[in-house]
């Protein structure tokens, strides 16, 4: 084993040891290793290629081409004591400029390489082969002491509650802030972690040896050395990577969009009622909406069931209007279906109205929807357009397109509410989710507060803004994320977690008309590239760090964004009918954010039944959506799927259910009862 070798193992050693530390949500053996592989390869990488060029300075200032340990150690000691002053020098700071954050970036990568390759020459085998073993064995101690400097048993995730909230799962005695609780099981993670190291620097060492090929065959064809090719082999294999992974993710979009663009077996027939897209008197398609805009528009709520829970008897059909991707071929031709949507069903006639921005795959919140029906007692419409029918992670570069288009919807409606009577206009709410929000805030990059009330809108609430929006970082400005904000600019508050818009006195809370929400655990207001190399404010000091941050847990480049990476997979895992708060999960929160927020009243009373209700329909159609496409199987699969079904509508309810089970669920769930 050569010296960068033995240097790069300790180095990974490091790495993996601190690997182990806690981030925003649990997460179970096989994202632990997916951590501890990727950050094994690339500590392994970095640090042995580091190693090697300081034996390559040794070498130089040595004039011999295998220098002494004693000249590596000098060197070694060299680099370290100055990339250690630069790393003092360059300390974090909030807000940090990104030079700022590279440069102490670049000083630790120094300094732990040095370290390593220090360590290297030190340990017993660093003269030959026949130590091989201890080498292995000082870098296990190495790793073992990484791990304890995290005090692991004073580190906790971000997810897990204090006594004083009572929200999440109970897990052994435990209050975790989470739909789902997750643990690693040590062995099983290393034993896949090591597979899956192997893989990557496996995919790393193709990647040099096509770059090495490459070089051979301009030389044969170009004349000169292989080395003096180099760069054209890099660029031709680094081609050759991109073209791969594009056609990777390009088949796997359209694997992905075949299943978001399909209907559910349970909504092939188009809803009847006028008031809604897809209804024979909307003249639109029903096999054009998409499987998200099919459920939404399927799921509107009758009067009846207004009425059977608010307790009024004179509820109206609420209007539910959607474009879908595939209703038009562009932007503006989806944005004009839209509002002749809200043409033909005089949406503006409503008392209020709001725009949904969906997710990624076309999502609408079915909580948020059916809260503002409830609420408003029908009098209202609810509109949607729909710009991808990926997941959110696949859809990022949909934005500027859901954004362009939302922002025609929105000049359109103001076209429409400026030629009213100002007494008859309805009060104007905006809403968006995940994707959504950055969709609809970043219509108002640059300006503010100034063009989200020029536009018109009464109040707006955001859940779980992605980290990359623009505009919500305009709007939070130079505060720092170790205090509470006070609400502002405007009307507008940024909590950084639930609990602080929770801790607001009642008199500050009625000012807020914006309101973008966030759990602290949540990993999309968290996640971007930029983890990977600078380290964030949510990771500040341990004593100042909001609630949600992880506490003990250090940055570490690289390994800090796989963390989130995965937190973000793993942030939102509802079981229906079960609304918990953390994660990306808002539905627990929503009911009281929407009612306050955009000032729809309701007793205590009315509250509690919307609350029960919302829970009772989430059920029933998502049992509703199952047992459909389990009689839509061949006949001999039918007893197999339902059986199926039973088996989750048994995990949902915590209870034995058999098949009258389902239906009577079904049942109480769409049909509730009278107040």
């Amino acid at each position: 084993m050569d010296h960068a070798a033995r240097a790069g193992l300790f180095g990974t050693a490091f790495a993996v040891g601190r690997s182990y530390q806690p981030n925003l949500l649990t997460r179970g053996s096989t994202d632990q290793a997916v951590i501890t592989g990727t950050t094994a390869a690339m500590a392994y990488g970095v640090i042995s290629a580091g190693s090697a060029t300081i034996s390559a300075i040794a070498s130089r200032f040595s004039r011999s081409e295998s220098p002494s340990p004693t000249s590596r150690l000098l060197v070694a000691g060299t680099v370290g004591a100055v990339a250690a002053g630069a790393a003092a020098a360059l300390a974090w700071r909030e807000h940090e400029s990104a030079q700022r954050a590279a440069g102490r970036l670049l000083a630790y990568t120094a300094v732990t390489t040095a370290v390593a390759s220090a360590a290297s020459d030190l340990t017993p085998g660093a003269y030959g082969n026949r130590d091989r073993g201890a080498s292995v064995a000082a870098a296990a101690l190495v790793g073992l002491g990484s791990w304890a400097s995290t005090q692991p048993w004073k580190s906790e995730p971000g997810s897990l509650s204090d006594d004083a909230f009572d929200g999440g799962a109970a897990h052994r005695g435990i209050k975790f802030w989470e739909d789902d609780v997750r643990e690693v099981s040590p062995p099983k993670a290393i034993a896949i972690g090591a597979a899956v190291g192997l893989v990557t620097f496996g995919l790393a060492k193709t990647e040099s040896a096509l770059t090495s090929a490459t070089s051979r065959a301009a030389t044969y064809l170009l004349g000169g050395e292989a080395h003096d090719h180099r760069m054209l082999g890099r660029m031709t294999s680094a081609g050759i990577t991109l073209g791969v992974g594009w056609f990777a993710v390009a088949k796997a979009s359209t694997l992905l969009s075949k299943g978001g663009g399909s209907l559910d077996a349970a909504l092939t027939t188009p809803p009847s009622t006028p008031e809604v897209t897809g209804s024979p008197a909307s003249g639109l398609d029903w096999t054009k909406q998409t499987r998200e805009g099919a459920r939404w528009l399927s799921m509107a709520l009758s009067p009846s069931s207004i009425e059977a829970v608010m307790g009024v008897t004179d509820a109206k059909q609420p209007i539910r209007v959607y474009a879908s991707l595939d209703i038009a071929q562009s932007d503006q031709e989806r944005a004009n279906v839209l509002l002749a949507e809200i043409d033909r069903t005089k949406a503006l006639e409503r008392k209020t109205f709001a725009l949904f921005s969906p997710t990624g795959s076309g999502y609408v919140n079915y909580v948020a929807t059916e809260t503002f029906e409830f609420l408003t007692h029908g009098d209202c419409a609810s509109a949607a357009i729909q710009y991808s029918v990926l997941p959110s992670a696949l859809s990022l570069t949909r934005v500027p397109t859901g954004s362009a288009q939302t922002s025609m919807v929105i000049a359109g409606i103001v076209q429409r509410l400026l030629a009213m009577p100002k007494a008859k206009r309805p009060k104007f709410f905006l809403f968006g989710e995940s994707l959504g929000s950055q969709v609809s805030e970043e219509i108002f990059r640059g300006t503010g507060l100034f063009g989200l009330e020029g536009s018109g809108f009464d109040a707006a609430l955001w859940i779980g803004t992605p980290a990359a929006t623009i505009w919500r970082r305009q709007i939070w400005g130079d505060r720092t994320i170790t205090e509470a904000p006070t609400v502002g600019p405007g009307a507008a508050y940024l909590p950084r977690s639930l609990t602080d818009w929770k801790a607001l006195p009642k008199k500050e809370r009625t000012k807020v008309r914006y309101l973008l929400l966030q759990n602290g655990d949540d990993p999309i207001p968290k996640f971007g590239s930029q983890v990977a190399w600078r380290k964030p404010d949510w990771l500040g000091p341990n004593a100042t760090r909001p609630i949600g941050a992880p506490k003990g847990t250090a940055w570490m480049p690289v390994t800090t964004f796989m963390m989130t990476f995965l937190d973000m997979l793993n942030a939102l895992t509802p079981t229906p009918g079960v609304f918990a708060e953390g994660g990306h999960d808002y539905r627990l929160v929503l009911p009281e954010a929407i009612s306050e927020t955009w000032q729809l009243p309701a007793t205590t009373e009315q509250m509690d039944r919307v609350n029960l209700a919302l829970r009772q329909r989430e059920l029933a159609w998502e049992l509703y959506r199952q047992w459909a496409e389990a009689e839509a199987k061949p006949a001999d699969k039918q007893a197999e799927e339902k059986a199926k079904v039973i088996a989750n509508a048994a995990k949902y309810t915590g209870t034995s259910v058999d098949a009258a089970g389902v239906q009577r669920l079904i049942s109480e769930g769409m049909q509730p009862t009278p107040a």
